[in-house]
């Protein structure tokens, strides 16, 4: 539960890197209280590349500086990059999230870089009024999850429970939707507003008004590439409803190998989009495991899509080994800003797609014994399976 629910409230701090003309940034920074000689690190991803740069600190400032074409989101820790020296169980790093774009923006705090107020970014000002917009939705995300976690333990295992939580936890995602809709309308010019409109685009019910919004956006948003993508998100609710021919696409293996959904043709495939960090995909695993045993020689190939980033490589590659997954599996490292995720409308995980031979979506998001009772159907007149 918990879980799900830092996964839908994630999504909306990814920003998409596209290479265009650069243009300068730069960060002044004063921390208070900062010792001399303390190191920062500064840490955003690129095209599924991971950027760090590093400086350190003199009478409480320092300073970073660079180019770029886009906003991109970032991360200022303080000590250690928490991507390559891994904190303590116990240790609380001291850090901030926000948003790099090219301009010249100040930081300022007397004790933290997290406590840092902003200044000089109109993006990271139209975050604060958006964290504004939404404070009522979050505060209803936070009372549900505590609601769930006073239950005891054999009630929040309960599937009719957990069922009547996640039916609720929808529902707030479709006011979070909204929110993120009525952003957008009312900052018509704001590149965040391209970003809201990424997250809402490829759901069904919401089409038609995220078209309308979109047409609303002022000329200059869009000449961005992220403007260029929202239209294919919002063809992705009908492109990949049951009965239409999955859309394709082109990845690649941790190895590096280019793998196409194409490929697959002549054999039932899942599409299984997950995550090394996502819990609920994780618990499925085993599950997966066991099916795919039971049906590979069938005719049956599962292809998982990772929406790791690309500094989550190597937990991507953990988990695929911890897990046992044996099935082929690629990403192009961008997290939720992949390019599959956008073509098949992905906002949430686990989801996935089941493709017949002929590569025609059969089913979507089948998990635990509804995959199981759909899998022994397919292949029921090839070989009795035992129940």
């Amino acid at each position: 539960m918990a879980r799900s629910l830092r996964l839908f409230l994630s999504f909306i701090f990814v920003v998409p890197f596209f290479v265009a003309a650069q243009q300068p940034y730069k960060i002044k920074g004063t921390v208070d209280q900062l010792k001399d000689g303390s190191k920062i690190f500064l840490i955003y991803e690129i095209e599924g590349k991971s950027v760090v740069d590093s400086t350190v600190s003199q009478d409480g400032n320092f300073l970073f500086s660079g180019r770029l074409a886009y906003p991109v989101s970032a991360s200022l820790y303080l000590h250690k990059n928490p991507y390559v020296e891994k904190p303590a169980p116990e240790e609380r790093m001291d850090y901030i999230r926000f948003y790099l774009e090219p301009v010249a923006m100040e930081m300022r705090a007397k004790d933290s870089l997290y406590n840092s107020v902003i200044s000089g970014s109109p993006i990271n000002a139209d975050q604060d009024s958006f964290k504004k917009m939404r404070a009522a939705v979050d505060d209803k995300f936070s009372a549900l999850n505590k609601e769930f976690y006073a239950l005891p333990a054999d009630q929040q295992a309960d599937s009719t429970i957990r069922e009547r939580f996640m039916s609720n936890e929808k529902s707030l995602v479709d006011e979070l939707y909204g929110v993120h809709l009525a952003f957008a309308r009312a900052h018509p010019s704001s590149y965040l507003s391209l970003i809201s409109l990424s997250f809402v685009a490829g759901q069904e019910k919401f089409v038609q008004e995220a078209a309308a919004v979109y047409k609303g956006l002022s000329p200059e948003l869009l000449k961005y590439p992220l403007a260029k993508e929202i239209p294919l998100q919002l063809e992705s609710s009908t492109k990949t409803q049951v009965g239409q021919i999955a859309p394709d696409l082109e990845l690649q293996t941790p190895a590096g190998k280019t793998l196409r959904i194409s490929d697959f043709r002549d054999q039932y495939l899942l599409l299984d989009f997950w995550a090394s960090w996502c819990g609920p995909c994780r618990e499925e695993n085993p599950n997966l495991v066991a099916q795919y045993a039971k049906y590979k020689d069938l005719g049956l190939e599962i292809l998982g899509i990772s929406l790791d980033r690309a500094t989550q490589k190597d937990k991507w590659i953990k988990a695929i080994a911890d897990d046992g997954l044996s099935w082929p599996q690629v990403s192009d490292l961008k997290g939720w800003d992949s390019h599959a995720a956008k073509r098949y409308g992905i906002n949430s995980i686990p989801a996935s797609f089941l493709l017949d031979p002929n590569g025609k979506i059969i089913a979507r998001d089948l998990r635990g014994e509804g995959l199981n009772e759909k899998l022994q159907a397919i292949f029921a007149a090839k070989v009795k399976v035992a129940d």
